[in-house]
């Protein structure tokens, strides 16, 4: 997507210098121009060219949380933020980022499984959460595809009607071009390269055709904020996950909702294009997808859909989450550095949160104070802590949220 191609000029210091043109940086962009700030967006390829161009866009709290938690009710928050941004943008711009509540249907592939989702579902009743289990012999009934031998061999599955999905490429290019439309500048193809101090603030960014600089600046630069943060003095535990997804083509009959097992998930686009994600890759910086991803991807979906076997092969993508070491957002004003703002490390959630995180940063640049809801999510929580301490006893009992 190279809607917005461009470089830093000369033309008048911004407000707010923001860096990262994914959904969280075009998001704060958005949120700043509705209200008159002017703001940049330094992008060091193009918008969406990071982990926000190859994700699944579910926006899908419920399907793997295995208890009720500060994180959770974020991710609630941000689940319900998307309706309302997506209707904003079809009027404002006209574009439709496919934000669609299509429900998801999460398989239980045994025994334990069906005894660990009926936990869920009762803990998420009794918060007033919608979700219901379907017994084996009324999968088909919920999903065609799962009529006959599929629903056989499954133990049952959680329905939850109230999650969705988002197309998270035209999501960044509807911030994007509202941002535009209100006097933000993108600049694509941008590589911040280190920041500038003076004493315990940020002056500018340093870029190959010179230095950018605002009064305020938000890092939000994905996989790549640990590397910029060092420019800075910080120590930001910041890392890459890979994600490989397929993008598949179901001639005959698509899912009705997305379909999620514990090794996978099918989500069915508009157009007729299937998603089937996602790996999990650790410490894996390389882009490119691999024939092994696809192959764990393909024995994964079979393995509780045999039908989706017939599905042609569109694509293969591989994006790199940023993650921290407990997997969770690190959002707040940056340790010692008044004028810098971190919003980065949202892991498998930057679609879910994006929108919201947007919101509440334009909120705390503005005003000076930040959502409660954020407290726990700041950086200060690995202050003294290496890269692969901070939380990282928690992350065994984490959900891997959906993407």
């Amino acid at each position: 997507m190279r809607s917005f191609p461009g470089r830093p000029t000369a033309e008048a210091i911004p407000d707010v210098l923001i860096v990262g043109g994914g959904v969280i940086g075009c998001s704060i962009a958005y949120h700043l121009a509705l209200g008159g700030a002017r703001a940049q967006v330094l992008e060091r390829d193009y918008l969406a060219a990071g982990a926000s161009g190859v994700a699944a866009g579910m926006l899908a709290p419920q399907v793997e949380a295995p208890f009720d938690d500060p994180f959770f009710a974020l991710t609630l928050l941000g689940r319900a933020e998307h309706a309302p941004l997506a209707a904003a943008l079809l009027d404002d711009v006209g574009l439709d980022v496919e934000c669609r509540t299509s429900g998801i249907l999460r398989v239980a592939m045994d025994e334990a499984e069906r005894v660990e989702l009926q936990r869920r579902m009762r803990w998420q009743t009794a918060r007033g959460l919608r979700a219901e289990w379907i017994e084996p012999t009324e999968l088909g009934d919920r999903e065609p595809l799962l009529a006959g031998v599929a629903g056989r061999l499954l133990a049952g599955g959680l329905w939850l009607p109230d999650e969705g999905h988002v197309r998270s490429p035209r999501l960044v290019q509807g911030l994007a071009t509202a941002s535009v439309k209100r006097g933000a500048r993108i600049a694509e193809g941008a590589w911040a390269t280190a920041f500038e101090l003076d004493g315990d603030r940020v002056v500018g960014v340093r870029t190959p055709t010179g230095v950018m600089r605002a009064g305020t600046f938000v890092l939000a630069a994905g996989v790549w904020s640990g590397d910029l943060a060092r420019s800075a003095g910080l120590s930001l535990p910041v890392g890459p996950v890979k994600g490989q997804i397929v993008t598949l083509r179901a001639l005959n009959r698509s899912p009705r909702q997305v379909i999620w097992s514990g090794e996978c998930y099918l989500v069915p686009k508009v157009d007729g294009q299937v998603i089937l994600g996602a790996t999990e890759e650790d410490g894996n910086y390389d882009r490119r997808p691999t024939l092994a991803g696809m192959g764990h991807l393909a024995e994964a979906a079979l393995e509780f859909l045999p039908l989706a076997g017939g599905f042609t092969v569109e694509g293969m993508w591989a994006g790199l989450r940023p993650a921290a070491p407990d997997r969770y957002p690190i959002v707040g004003r940056a340790p010692g550095r008044d004028n810098l703002i971190l919003a980065t490390a949202h892991f498998r959630n930057g679609v879910l949160l994006g929108p919201l995180t947007g919101r509440w940063i334009a909120d705390f640049i503005r005003g000076g104070t930040l959502a409660s809801e954020l407290a726990p999510f700041g950086p200060e929580r690995f202050a003294g802590a290496s890269p692969s301490q901070g939380l990282e006893a928690r992350r065994a009992d984490l959900p891997g949220r959906a993407e």
